[in-house]
């Protein structure tokens, strides 16, 4: 049976665990040849060791998605590899430091510029050099990955987290109709509560606490799985979406819409 995106090739960043990895087996289940970046080496290749185990043509390359060379490298490898490039995912973003919760002023520069880098610096540099192979060679999808931090005020989130990935929201719009044109699309969704690693930096009671608190604020009183937030990336890759660019799609339970 045919699938909707064989013959195609994607690059997952982030990939190893998360939104990133789940996001990495949507496109391979749906036929792509998967790229996975993530600058944890193990967790990486072994997701791509376990996307190949379940049939899938994946590869691994590590990336810090910081730095310039290490992005240029992760597309140049997904090419020169799997052929070619039609299908992106930039998912890499965090809090980095003391950046997270409301109060500014007990914040360090440190962290909040270091916030930024991993939100803004990087989706950038993916989209740079993404788009610059994609209109090379007849267009593309991408998908970034915000947060409903960046629409609605989330105290829990901070002001740096919240801010950057407001400016990713903008990002994405200003990249989709300069390169509409072109044949490329670019789209974004908002994750609500999802929970990921990134909730657990506290410990296992503090984010179970966090959590339910927040899912609280939701529509639909539930948390939400990454396997949802990978499909929504999915679908705004495939040719059902074909007319969708410049798209922010939270999805959040419902927080969003009230």
């Amino acid at each position: 049976m045919t699938k909707e995106f064989d013959g195609k090739v994607a690059l997952v960043t982030a990939a190893g665990a998360g939104i990133g990895a789940a996001t990495a087996r949507a496109f391979a289940q749906r036929g792509a040849r998967v790229m996975l970046a993530d600058i944890d080496e193990e967790s990486g290749s072994g997701m791509a060791a376990t996307l190949r185990e379940e049939g899938a043509e994946a590869q691994f390359v590590r990336c810090d998605a910081m730095q310039e060379a290490d992005i240029a490298h992760a597309v140049n490898q997904t090419v020169s590899q799997l052929g070619r490039l039609d299908l992106a995912a930039n998912v890499v973003g965090d809090s980095i430091g003391d950046a997270n919760g409301p109060d500014m002023h007990l914040k360090s520069v440190e962290g909040w510029d270091a916030t930024f880098g991993i939100c803004i610096r990087s989706t950038f540099l993916c989209l740079k050099h993404e788009i610059a192979h994609m209109i090379e060679h007849g267009g593309g999808a991408i998908v970034n990955v915000s947060s409903l931090a960046g629409l609605v005020y989330v105290p829990e989130s901070g002001a740096a987290y919240s801010s950057a990935k407001a400016g990713l929201i903008q990002l994405t719009k200003f990249a989709a109709v300069t390169y509409a044109e072109r044949g490329v699309r670019v789209n974004c969704i908002a994750p609500g509560v999802t929970p990921t690693r990134a909730y657990y930096k506290r410990g296992p009671e503090a984010a179970q606490a966090q959590i339910s608190r927040m899912v609280d604020r939701q529509a639909i009183k539930r948390a939400i799985g990454v396997e949802e937030q990978a499909a929504a990336i999915a679908w705004l890759c495939s040719d059902e979406s074909a007319m969708v660019t410049g798209h922010l799609m939270p999805v959040d339970g419902g927080w969003a819409a009230h």
